[in-house]
């Protein structure tokens, strides 16, 4: 198992993020840097001293929840403590809703829990990287930083933080272990998730007198859509098979069982069948 130490991190960079002050670790990095495996090394470091938590902000390649979602749970456990549905898995045109969902279960996770670690996704250079990251850390509120690099590249996006002298900045390197996903791995990645998760998925018919639509579209047969409770938590996922709104209803195919727990569906921007594969992305 990787230890903080593959990745440069010393006795005083271990130091800081096991110190009382420091509740919420920030880890940024590109893509294929070693950013879940970090994170979960250095949740595992702090578990045996603080009620700790992971907070997975990457809804492309998820490892708490599904693709298209971020999720939070407790160190150590195997099961989603809270899941917010972004509809995509790709900030790009959608950051209102990652921010606005980084800061919610980020919100939970403190709220259960001492240490508080953040996996991101790798959307981190350029202008969008910027954008995104310092947005999201204006939500979160981290107190440390940790920017995994494999040459500097990330002084554009840390500089600003670093000047301003908050958050703290601990950099970084990239282990020689890391291994770098195809494109194409990352669709397989997603596909099989999706795949397992609607394998015993059923239909589901909603009324829509009583089951509000959030981020409603013309054409939603076939997208992505997240199933939320009456208290606002989004509870499952699922595929639009039918929307009849002349007959006031909607038919997706889901792994719930009871109706009436459905209060809300959000519709997300992309298409998915109940194989898994992916048949359309990115739709308006």
């Amino acid at each position: 198992m990787a230890s903080v130490n593959d990745y440069g991190l010393r006795r005083r960079e271990v130091a800081l993020l096991a110190g009382r002050h420091v509740g919420a670790i920030y880890v940024i990095g590109d893509a294929d840097t070693g950013k879940t495996t970090l994170a979960g090394a250095v949740a595992e470091m702090l578990r045996p001293n603080f009620a700790t938590a992971m907070v997975d902000l990457d809804a492309g390649q998820a490892s708490i929840g599904l693709p298209t979602t971020f999720g939070w749970k407790m160190s150590g456990s195997s099961k989603p403590a809270g899941l917010y549905f972004t509809g995509t898995t790709s900030p790009v045109g959608h950051f209102d809703q990652s921010i606005a969902g980084a800061a919610a279960l980020v919100a939970e996770a403190r709220a259960r829990a001492a240490k508080v670690v953040i996996d991101t996704c790798g959307l981190a250079r350029g202008e969008l990287g910027r954008k995104l990251h310092h947005a999201t850390v204006e939500a979160v509120r981290p107190d440390v930083v940790v920017a995994i690099e494999r040459s500097g590249e990330l002084s554009d996006l840390l500089e600003p933080l670093i000047r301003a002298g908050w958050p703290l900045v601990v950099r970084a390197s990239v282990p020689a272990q890391v291994v770098r996903r195809s494109p194409a791995k990352r669709r397989i990645y997603r596909r099989d998730k999706f795949r397992a998760y609607f394998e015993r998925a059923r239909e589901l018919r909603l009324n829509l007198g009583e089951v509000g639509v959030l981020r409603p579209r013309p054409d939603p047969v076939g997208r992505i859509a997240a199933l939320r409770d009456r208290r606002g938590r989004d509870v499952a996922l699922a595929i639009v098979r039918k929307y009849s709104p002349r007959a006031g209803a909607i038919t997706v195919l889901s792994p719930v069982q009871r109706r009436g727990a459905v209060r809300a569906i959000g519709l997300g921007s992309m298409r998915i069948a109940r194989d898994g594969r992916q048949l359309a992305e990115r739709v308006s």
